[in-house]
């Protein structure tokens, strides 16, 4: 799968956003559509205060680092070594990657007029969480997936946890600050993941002092 794991989380994500354009003419239709999808999704992927540890074991990272991101998604820190990484499909992500291709770690952003969500449904870090967990539960090529409750830099954020069929991680938390939606995916080796879940749920912020671009 590699970098095309977190390509399609981006599809999905615009995909599902815009899929809610849909119940402007048939909102009963919709809001009922939309009321089962999320039932369905909590009992899948609903959190608790028992997560499973192979998600979120944390090492605290002591190696060096640089800051990365932009305004519009967010800084975090990650791994000095680390480096842009450029998708052959194309996304406005921000991505960074160890080298090998197969970590690589990606910074977005939601508005509702990006989302293209309308005025009255309620756009929020639980709307996007729950509709990428109903587009990803049909993927034949995902071995599990489950959710979780945590936080980024102090906000509650929602973590969507897959386990590809081929052994892949592909972890995605989604919250909210102001009227924005913020994703930062992970995909990659278990192994690496234990070591990278401090950067991403204790560096961020919207602080891009000392940030590079390369």
């Amino acid at each position: 799968m590699k970098h095309k794991l977190l390509v399609t989380s981006l599809m999905i994500l615009s995909a599902c956003t815009l899929m809610a354009c849909s119940h402007t003419t048939k909102k009963d239709t919709a809001a009922s559509s939309t009321k089962e999808s999320s039932s369905k999704v909590e009992k899948q992927t609903s959190s608790s205060s028992s997560k499973d540890t192979s998600f979120t074991k944390k090492n605290t990272p002591s190696q060096s680092t640089k800051r990365i991101g932009n305004a519009d998604y967010g800084y975090i820190d990650i791994p000095s070594k680390w480096i842009k990484f450029t998708d052959i499909d194309g996304t406005e992500a921000v991505q960074y990657t160890d080298g090998s291709g197969y970590n690589i770690v990606t910074l977005d952003s939601f508005t509702r007029e990006k989302a293209k969500v309308p005025v009255d449904i309620e756009f929020n870090a639980e709307f996007l969480a729950k509709k990428l967990a109903v587009m990803w539960q049909d993927n034949q090529d995902v071995g599990k997936m489950t959710g979780a409750r945590t936080k980024v830099a102090g906000l509650d954020a929602y973590q969507l946890q897959i386990v590809m069929k081929s052994g892949q991680y592909l972890i995605t938390w989604i919250f909210q600050k102001g009227e924005k939606v913020y994703t930062i995916s992970f995909e990659g080796d278990a192994e690496t993941l234990k070591t990278f879940i401090p950067y991403i749920e204790d560096t961020w912020s919207l602080d891009g002092t000392g940030a590079v671009t390369d």
